[in-house]
């Protein structure tokens, strides 16, 4: 019997393979949130790997973004990967404020929204997963907000987020985060 997570992702794989007229900027529903309990990343990282290859085995071009890898490797090109390190344990306010400034640029088209936007422009579906490395520098919908006017109007983007839905605002590790008016949110309370 399929988990809660399972049939949300089926949900998921509904509206990117079938129902693709219900997700879009030309509707008003740029991205998906598929919320999941952050206890369940490990079963949700495999299942969303697998969504992704059935995608594919569909005709399907996904850029399927780790956002973990994402994060790393920019900080790894920008050659500051080891003062992060360093600075983690050593200042974590004067970190956060260097992540934010290094990965999201203050509210522009950081470097995470363009690498998303510039994977976007070849896909017919971006699927965005392990999110919870994010925290606390960063938000989905910081991210979605970067990406609205950045990103094709008919390729949707699925964020895969560790989180709560809480009266329409996600919950990461019990803080709201708020959330993106204009997402389509899948997920459990």
């Amino acid at each position: 019997m399929p988990s809660d997570f399972q049939k949300q992702l089926e949900e998921v794989e509904r509206l990117v393979r079938n129902d693709r007229d219900e997700v879009g900027k030309r509707v008003g529903v740029p991205f998906i949130v598929f919320t999941y309990d952050p206890a369940d990343e490990i079963e949700v990282d495999k299942e969303v790997r697998n969504l992704i290859g059935k995608l594919e085995y569909n005709n399907q071009n996904v850029a399927g973004i780790d956002m973990r890898d994402l994060v790393f490797t920019i900080l790894e090109d920008r050659g500051i990967l080891d003062r992060v390190a360093d600075l983690e344990r050593r200042d974590r306010d004067q970190l956060l404020d260097g992540l934010k400034s290094s990965l999201l640029d203050g509210g522009e088209m950081g470097k995470l929204a363009s690498a998303i936007a510039e994977r976007a422009e070849k896909a017919d579906t971006v699927i965005v997963y392990r999110m919870g490395v994010l925290y606390p520098f960063a938000s989905a919908s910081t991210l979605m907000g970067q990406l609205e006017t950045n990103t094709p109007d008919d390729t949707p983007i699925v964020f895969c987020y560790p989180a709560k839905v809480d009266d329409k605002s996600l919950r990461f590790l019990g803080e709201s985060e708020g959330t993106y008016y204009r997402a389509r949110v899948i997920g459990h309370e």
